[in-house]
């Protein structure tokens, strides 16, 4: 067995800006209450919130919350424009009270980061939710919220981490992340352990093979930030344990009705020839039935692109979807995507074709 000797996690600074517009400012006033800043503040007192993380986050991701250096050039644009602003049109007292309070907020957070939190569920596409002041829909709740007793300053880490002013996420690399976890803890003593233990690690991904795939990726399938690797190193494993070598990639599904469309996989399982779509999480995916319905509607499909073998005999009921969380199948008739089982509980090649066999039922 493989000794896993810490929790692999992924890191980010989340970079919390400035409203640039009045527009902006007064939603923050009328229909916010407060400034994301203070969000993060009032909702450490519960240590939860619900904010914005990358499409690739998994429970236990830290997050590390930072009051953007540049917000203060913001502030001080919007000052000088409150002072021309239509009194009729525009309460300018009340506007003005609220960039006193951000520039008192900005001198105790201003280019700091000042809280953490760890992502506690799974990241979910809200569509219906009117962000304020961002544009990510991506979100997931955040636990251990957890403010810094002495918020640390970018000066103390700009000189290897280059915060994203284009994105409000900044991943962090491994090394980066030992850095700056050390230099916070150094002016936080009382920092929490799960924050100390947590670790970007070295991933034995190099070892892989039809022998060891779901021992060593079991560490890492939550994990994978592209759908090529949990492809290349979990689902061509777990399709070969099914099919052997009746397995192929990237089929173009041929319809009159629609264009051409690429379904990720189809193999032969239990007499039957069947579709498999691959992603990393569907519950980010907008419209993943219409996507589904282009595949297993289609006339033929060519099962490889040199020489483009067609065929018409594959299965029109249902198909396969598979993430990193689980194995789904979809139903054509009802327009419906079951979860069949959790990823979680494949220890074994058996364990594959158990399952697999009593998905066909």
């Amino acid at each position: 067995m493989f000794e896993q000797k810490h929790i692999f996690v992924n890191a980010h600074i989340n970079n919390i800006s400035f409203p640039k517009t009045i527009k902006q400012l007064e939603e923050f006033i009328y229909e916010h209450g407060c400034y994301n800043v203070e969000d993060v503040l009032n909702e450490a007192a519960d240590g939860y919130t619900i904010w914005t993380v990358p499409r690739s986050s998994v429970v236990g991701d830290v997050v590390l919350y930072f009051h953007a250096k540049t917000a203060i050039q913001w502030i001080r644009k919007l000052e000088t424009a409150t002072k021309t602003l239509n009194p009729e049109l525009h309460d300018k007292a009340l506007l003005l009270e609220w960039l006193q309070r951000a520039r008192a907020l900005y001198a105790l957070y201003g280019g700091k980061i000042f809280a953490i939190g760890r992502v506690s569920s799974r990241p979910e596409r809200e569509d219906d939710v009117e962000p304020i002041h961002w544009s990510g829909r991506v979100y997931a709740d955040i636990k251990d919220l957890h403010l810094l007793e002495t918020p640390v300053d970018i000066s103390e880490f700009n000189s290897f981490i280059l915060v994203s002013r284009q994105s409000a996420i900044t991943p962090l690399p491994s090394n980066e992340f030992e850095k700056l976890k050390e230099i916070v803890h150094t002016k936080n003593p009382h920092i929490p352990e799960w924050f100390l233990e947590s670790k970007i690690g070295n991933n034995m991904l190099s070892k892989v093979n039809q022998n060891n795939f779901l021992e060593i990726t079991d560490l890492y399938r939550k994990r994978f930030p592209l759908e090529v690797n949990f492809r290349s190193y979990y689902v061509d494993y777990f399709l070969q344990t099914l099919s052997g070598k009746n397995v192929f990639r990237e089929c173009q599904c041929h319809t009159q009705k629609t264009p051409l469309a690429r379904v990720d996989n189809v193999f032969e399982f239990n007499g039957k020839t069947l579709l498999l779509e691959v992603k990393l999480n569907i519950a980010l995916e907008s419209d993943l039935i219409s996507q589904l319905n282009q595949y297993i509607c289609a006339d033929s499909i060519c099962l490889s692109t040199d020489q483009c073998k067609k065929i018409t005999d594959f299965e029109k009921e249902f198909m396969f979807v598979i993430d990193v969380y689980a194995m789904y199948r979809y139903d054509v008739k009802h327009r419906k995507l079951v979860k069949l089982f959790d990823l979680d509980k494949i220890k074994s090649r058996d364990d594959i074709i158990r399952n697999m066999h009593n998905a066909m039922v």
